[in-house]
């Protein structure tokens, strides 16, 4: 579904502006966002998943498994990944207006990514502690959680990834992809951290998330 959102579209030059290298059709920054963009909707769909069945009485709730699954939606996106798009809103910023609106949302979004995800490490405290009495407060917290990111991530795909590429210079393209190195690789950056907890994931999680037998009911 992210692909479908990717578009591509030419920018006329300005008479007598300096000719820009067009970019190249694979643009790595594009690409290492959009990956990015599918590992976190994959623990979102598998966390989803995994409270639906837990609701319907088919899975007995894995603690390990769910702290796992919000540590990685709190830390990969944060300290990762959002400095690469706010790298790109900056620049976009200065290109265009037709994205303001967009841009503005979304990093105010970004500045709240600590509150917001930290909502939904008490929400599974207190389910922790209180058993299934605390179960909805749990649920309904994932849920908006989940929704609110959709929207966020339909944003970036429809909107802000389209104009950059439309807009920006392969110059431009390479100094950003410049600093997407030195912001890091969650797959193969220092100790492979966020790939490690990718992997812990997948390996507690039942199927079809994951490949782990967590009980059922």
């Amino acid at each position: 579904m992210l692909d479908r959102w990717l578009g591509a579209g030419a920018t006329d030059q300005a008479d007598g502006a300096a000719p820009r290298k067009a970019p190249a059709e694979r643009i790595p920054a594009i690409e290492a966002i959009q990956d990015e963009h599918r590992a976190l909707a994959a623990i979102l769909n598998g966390l989803s998943h995994i409270v639906q069945e837990i609701e319907e009485g088919r899975l007995e709730p894995d603690y390990t498994l769910l702290a796992s699954m919000i540590e990685y939606i709190a830390e990969m996106p944060d300290k990762l990944h959002h400095p690469k798009e706010d790298r790109i809103f900056a620049l976009l910023r200065g290109k265009t207006q037709e994205v303001d609106a967009h841009l503005d949302k979304l990093e105010a979004e970004h500045l709240d990514t600590t509150h917001a995800t930290a909502r939904l490490d008490r929400a599974l405290v207190s389910y922790v502690q209180g058993g299934a009495a605390n179960f909805p407060g749990f649920r309904d917290a994932v849920r908006a959680y989940i929704a609110d990111e959709w929207v966020h991530l339909g944003t970036e795909e429809r909107y802000i990834l389209p104009a950059a590429r439309r807009l920006f210079s392969a110059e431009e393209w390479e100094a950003i992809n410049a600093d997407f190195i030195r912001n890091g690789d969650p797959w193969s950056g220092p100790g492979n951290r966020y790939a490690d907890l990718f992997r812990k994931i997948t390996s507690l999680a039942p199927a079809p998330v994951g490949v782990g037998g967590a009980p059922a009911r």
